[in-house]
């Protein structure tokens, strides 16, 4: 099969197209997926450039993506051969064949395409125990969500649009906030040109928010703090801008605020059953901004590290 794999850590220019053995299935909750797309995510590229955790080399990027069965295990019952899957992490999807258990393997709803489903498992994921898990938003809150554009950002106004929840985004530029806006954000605020905490401030009347949704990290994280209404929850799950921030201890208990961190796995699989049905129901929507070939997956990371990107990119693997 082809496969896109790293064997130094580095820029872009580190993925190599290859031909490599076929996988196969040798346990029986196995689950053989012919790959027709994989999304493209921070994650990876963080990991490729020696910045996330620790590479085996040779190894095959790819946390998420979409395909149909071949083959099950004999102990493999939720998905048959030729049913439409999305496969959560790990996975290793950046190549033709995968196979992944059975517990990370979902069938998609007919509404997507295979670009689609690649796109939505991580964010997704993600974005659900920022929000609910770790964040216990519930309706009528007010959500703060950095980086609105991004992956997860937008996934997260979604939810907690579609949740019953006011929600507040940041971004670096207006036609990000106007798209974001255009999928629920409520309020939109240009982080370039205006102090965020004092727009928030104004926005509550003074109140500040319920939760707020970080993988930004930095000053952002550590301003954000002063954003929060009592008993406030701040959710972090990467920092995109720096990965060191300093915080006022002060800030906190004087609200009774706390800081939690959270990465996605927080995520039941019938949590995400949910996420899927309410795609399904047309209640949310995947945000596909640019879909490349296999071949191509350097000039996808070097897109994905430009922060130029709004929602998620795909590689395209078979048509």
């Amino acid at each position: 099969m082809k496969a896109i794999r790293v064997h130094e850590y580095g820029g872009p220019e580190v993925l190599q197209l290859e031909e490599i053995e076929d996988p196969v299935i040798t346990t029986s909750d196995g689950v053989l997926i012919g790959m027709h797309a994989s999304g493209v995510n921070p994650a990876e590229v963080s990991r490729r450039a020696g910045k996330g955790m620790p590479i085996q080399f040779p190894a095959i990027l790819g946390i998420e993506g979409a395909g149909e069965v071949i083959e099950i295990g004999s102990d493999v019952h939720s998905v048959s051969v030729g049913d439409r899957v999305v496969v959560r992490q790990p996975a290793y999807t950046y190549a033709e064949l995968v196979v992944a258990p059975e517990t990370n393997v979902y069938k998609f709803p007919p509404n997507l395409s295979f670009v689609e489903a690649s796109t939505i498992s991580i964010i997704y994921s993600t974005a659900w125990a920022a929000l609910c898990v770790k964040g216990e938003a519930k309706p009528g809150d007010t959500v703060l969500v950095q980086a609105a554009a991004s992956g997860v950002g937008i996934a997260a106004v979604q939810l907690a649009k579609h949740l019953g929840m006011t929600v507040i985004g940041t971004s670096s530029s207006e036609e990000k906030l106007s798209w974001a806006q255009s999928l629920g954000l409520d309020h939109g605020i240009n982080y370039q040109s205006t102090d965020f905490v004092e727009e928030v401030k104004q926005i509550t009347e003074g109140r500040g928010v319920d939760v707020i949704v970080d993988g930004v990290g930095g000053d952002v994280l550590a301003n954000g703090v002063s954003a929060l209404a009592r008993n406030g929850r701040v959710c972090v799950f990467g920092g995109a801008g720096s990965r060191e921030s300093t915080i006022s201890v002060t800030s906190l208990f004087r609200i009774g605020g706390s800081i939690r961190g959270c990465g996605g796995a927080e995520t039941t699989p019938d949590d995400f059953k949910k996420i899927l049905s309410w795609f399904e129901q047309g209640l949310l929507h995947p945000t596909v901004d640019k879909v490349w070939s296999l071949a191509d997956a350097v000039e996808a990371h070097r897109y994905q590290e430009s922060r130029q990107i709004k929602g998620k990119s795909a590689l395209v693997i078979r048509e």
